[in-house]
Parts: structure tokens; C-alpha cells; sequence
């Protein structure tokens, strides 16, 4: 599928480069492969707090694990290395940011509770929703 003439074409048009590695050759990848770890033992974390705080309430249910890895790549992406000082999506995107998005970041797992409109209107809700 990467040595398809069109992906090939597309990449050459956003003046990306290529390189392929051997199978099972990680080595020749590290960067990529450590911040896989990174995210799967953010992800991981991520569950165990969940878990161990909320257990009795479902939190730790196997099923959340694709939302933890999702939020742990967020995150991932959207703090600032500690060499450097910018972000894998600046580094990609190049440009900076101020990283207002932070500010909405929560703690992932932790319990919480919508309120529905028309009670905050202050109507009721019908009987059997």
C-alpha cells in the first residue's frame, strides 16, 4: 500500500519523503516505537487510576481501553517535550501554539455527571426517561 505509485505521487507532491525498514526491525524506528510506549503507558496508567479510585463503578471495564490510548495520544501530541520545548503537532503542523487546548484537559476516568437541559430550565423530566 506505501509503494503504490499514487500514495508515492502524493507524498512526492507534499514534498514528503520516504524510508522503509526491515521486518521486525525496530531499531531502524526508534523514535516512532518509543512514542508508542510512551502512549500505551500513559493509556495504561490511564486505566489503573480508573481502576483503583472507581473500580465498584465500571471503571474498570476493559472496553474504555481504545478511549485511554485515544486521550493518552492526545496528550501525547499536545505537551511540550521536554528538549525542545514545542509539541509533536507543532512539529508536524510547524507552527506554534499557545496551548490553550490544555486547559481543558481532565483527569481521564474520573466520574462525572451531565445535566440535562430542561432540568437546568427548571422543568421536569417525563416520568420513565
Amino acid at each position: 500500500m506505501f509503494t503504490a505509485k499514487a500514495f508515492r505521487d502524493a507524498c512526492t507532491e507534499e514534498h514528503q519523503t520516504q524510508s522503509f525498514s526491515g521486518v521486525g526491525a525496530k531499531h531502524q524506528n526508534a523514535e516512532a516505537e518509543r512514542a508508542i510506549q510512551t502512549v500505551m503507558y500513559m493509556a495504561r496508567l490511564f486505566m489503573l487510576h480508573g481502576a483503583l479510585n472507581w473500580g465498584e463503578d465500571g471503571s474498570d471495564n476493559i472496553s474504555l481501553w481504545s478511549f485511554a490510548v485515544d486521550y493518552a495520544a492526545w496528550l501525547y501530541n499536545h505537551i511540550p517535550q521536554r528538549g525542545s520545548g514545542i509539541t509533536p503537532l507543532e512539529m508536524v503542523t510547524q507552527s506554534k501554539s499557545d496551548h490553550r487546548e490544555l486547559m481543558r484537559a481532565h483527569v481521564w476516568g474520573c466520574p462525572v455527571y451531565v445535566l440535562e437541559a430542561s432540568l437546568q430550565d427548571g422543568k421536569k423530566l417525563p416520568k420513565w426517561n
